[in-house]
């Protein structure tokens, strides 16, 4: 993904297109599984969390 076509995403996904945000989810899942864990163990509730912490705080992103 370039940085136009990444621009245009995240700009849908700032907008409430479901398919964006999925989108930067799946671009960012390595990372945000990276820290879901805490001691060396994978930890779904926080996963869950950073995933929805994301979801609900998109919006604030600005260009």
């Amino acid at each position: 993904m370039d940085k136009a076509e990444f621009e245009t995403v995240l700009q849908g996904a700032v907008a409430g297109r479901h398919e964006d945000l999925e989108q930067i989810l799946q671009l960012y899942a390595p990372l945000i599984r990276k820290y879901s864990f805490i001691k060396d163990t994978f930890d779904e509730d926080l996963h869950q969390y950073l995933l929805i912490h994301i979801a609900l705080n998109i919006n604030k992103f600005t260009f």
